[in-house]
């Protein structure tokens, strides 16, 4: 695994900076139980020599000799005695081991568990804080894959490190104890130790190549089910529903068998080692009789550190491969963060109470517009312009209607406008306040997308996120503009009726309606409807645009849309055509 080491230097590095002080405690007691075990084993020693010693074979370890010796300084002389205190002793040790193994489980799975929801937690807050622009370069699939099946396989990763670790150290007390019956047997298993650990290491390399297979066919296996789901209902219009089966199938089988195969070669090499690991046991056996001469109770001793040692060895060399098999979807997580990292974050560094004082003096300033454009680079590295436009000024009170055909860049224009993206050239301001100042600007601004984001919840809760409770006089005032105070009072628990899988059951012009009514609830002088009422009948959509700008106060309201059916009722007409943005003769500006 050498090729990857840098990998699993990352995550251990990762590991240590959130274990911080809980760490050595954590491998203190891992070493007190691993102590604990070898221990007991050791234990085992003068309990069979002083049983052997009955038919007339002596006691020939220092270790038995010892305790015997001190035994009998305080007055324990006879068999049954000396051999109620050994197994008394073997019996309180067994105990100790225990109350220890439970406290360093607990540890272990804190541990485990926790630096997996921390990396979670990392992810969703790097995603927070990367700007707009970066978070649209990444498909929906790509993130999702990142969050659900990268982080659940870095789970498998901390389970393969923590078994890992207490294999290691109760191998490492083995053969310690090993060192303590013959000195040359040590010297034997700890070689044989090395080597098996090195053959582990050799083979991760193969592990590594299907777990970074397996990475690749999961992220095809998460884009086909964000296909699968988005275009579940075109395809049932047009009874196309196999062909998305098929495609599902394909990448699911994929997956599975590059599982498959990493189990098969798990399965091969286990039986391998296992096989080894018998002859293993049986030379040493026959080399401690037949060549070093040892005693009965030592054989028997020895037998018991076989029987330990084997299966950690066993487990050693599956976790290391299955370490190497998991870790590329930690390498790839961490390349997306890179990608999050790389391109930046919100440089804002408003405090709370420049926000406060902005708020106060926004509402009695225009926005100004002066040569501003949005610039991005395509996959070839070309600069591409996404929006231009040259000067405007929306004074307070003014309902601006931005128009243009598909991918002309009106979006564009009103994401600009919502602080989603930062200007490439030129400024823009409002009074004190300019757009680079994110925190200050977005806190002033209220914004309805086109695909309406309703959650699992009430309507209440869903109208009042994210600022609160108002009152409920606003809330029906803010349903009565947005025309669906009715469709409210017709629920059978109106404002606490419950909305089920985001509000499937809901039209999409429904949707858009009470999103647009929880746009208009928050406290913001400039509101931003981009395409939110595309799924409405002309009718309707007037009537909405009627009763905001009837309603707009000192609030400066933007709305994106196809429909030119109320450019009458603007103040402001800009028209957007291949990235230029153009304000009309004879509007007011």
């Amino acid at each position: 695994m050498a090729h990857d080491d840098g990998g699993v230097i990352d995550l251990i590095k990762a590991i240590v900076r959130y274990a911080g002080n809980r760490l050595w405690p954590t491998v203190a007691i891992v070493v007190v139980a691993a102590v604990l075990e070898g221990a007991g084993i050791v234990l085992l020693l003068p309990v069979a020599e002083t049983i052997f010693s009955q038919s007339g074979e002596p006691a020939q370890t220092g270790v038995t000799a010892t305790i015997l010796a001190l035994m009998r300084d305080v007055g324990i002389d006879t068999v049954l005695e000396q051999l109620a205190i050994m197994s008394g002793g073997f019996i309180m040790l067994v105990l100790a081991r225990s109350v220890v193994l439970v406290r360093r489980d607990v540890l272990l799975s804190h541990l485990s568990q926790g630096f997996v929801d921390h990396e979670r937690l990392r992810f969703f807050r790097m995603l927070t804080a990367a700007e707009w622009p970066v978070i649209k370069r990444f498909g929906k699939s790509q993130l999702l894959n990142s969050i659900v099946t990268n982080i659940g396989r870095l789970g498998q990763t901390m389970n393969f490190l923590t078994r890992g670790l207490v294999t290691a150290a109760l191998g490492m007390a083995s053969v310690a104890a090993a060192f303590l019956v013959s000195t040359t047997l040590g010297v034997f298993l700890l070689a044989l130790t090395a080597v098996s650990i090195l053959l582990a290491l050799a083979w991760a390399r193969r592990s590594h190549a299907s777990g970074e297979r397996l990475t690749l066919a999961n992220r095809g296996m998460m884009q086909e089910t964000m296909r699968f789901l988005d275009g579940l209902k075109a395809a049932k219009a047009v009874r196309a529903e196999e062909e998305l089966a098929e495609r599902f199938e394909s990448r699911i089988s994929e997956a599975r068998s590059i599982q498959v195969a990493f189990v098969r070669q798990q399965a091969r090499l286990r039986n391998g080692v296992q096989l080894l690991a018998a002859f293993a046991a049986l030379a040493v056996l026959l080399l401690s009789y037949g060549w070093l001469g040892l005693s009965g109770g030592e054989l028997l001793v020895m037998a018991a550190i076989i029987l330990r040692l084997a299966p950690a060895l066993v487990t050693t060399f599956s976790g290391v491969q299955s370490l190497a098999h998991a870790l590329p979807a930690f390498t790839a997580l961490r390349e997306v963060e890179a990608d999050l990292v790389a391109a930046g974050s919100d440089p804002d560094p408003d405090s709370d109470a420049e926000v406060a004082f902005d708020r106060k003096l926004a509402n009695e300033a225009p926005i100004i517009l002066r040569d501003c454009s949005v610039k991005t680079r395509d996959p070839t590295g070309e600069q591409v312009t996404l929006v231009e436009i040259d000067y405007l000024i929306i004074p307070p009170g003014t309902l601006v209607h931005i128009s243009g055909p598909s991918g002309s860049g009106k979006s564009t224009l009103a994401e600009l406008l919502a602080g989603l993206h930062l200007p490439s050239t030129g400024e823009i301001e409002r009074g004190p306040v300019t757009l680079s100042q994110r925190r200050a600007w977005q806190s002033q601004v209220s914004f309805a997308p086109q695909e309406p984001f309703l959650f699992s919840g009430t309507v209440r809760e869903n109208l009042c996120w994210p600022q609160g409770n108002p009152e409920e006089s606003s809330i029906w005032q803010a349903l009565d503009i947005a025309q669906a105070a009715h469709l409210v009072r017709g629920l059978q628990s109106r404002l606490d009726e419950e909305l089920l899988d985001h509000g499937a059951r809901l039209s999409g012009g429904e949707r858009q309606r009470l999103c647009i009514a929880r746009a208009l609830l928050q406290p913001a002088s400039l509101l931003i409807l981009d395409e939110a009422t595309s799924a409405m009948e002309p009718e309707l959509e007037r009537a909405i645009v009627s009763s905001i700008k009837h309603s707009i106060g000192q609030r400066i309201v933007m709305i994106v849309s196809h429909s030119r059916e109320n450019l009458d009722l603007a103040d402001i007409r800009v028209t957007v055509a291949d990235g230029k943005a153009v304000i009309e003769e004879g509007s007011a500006c």
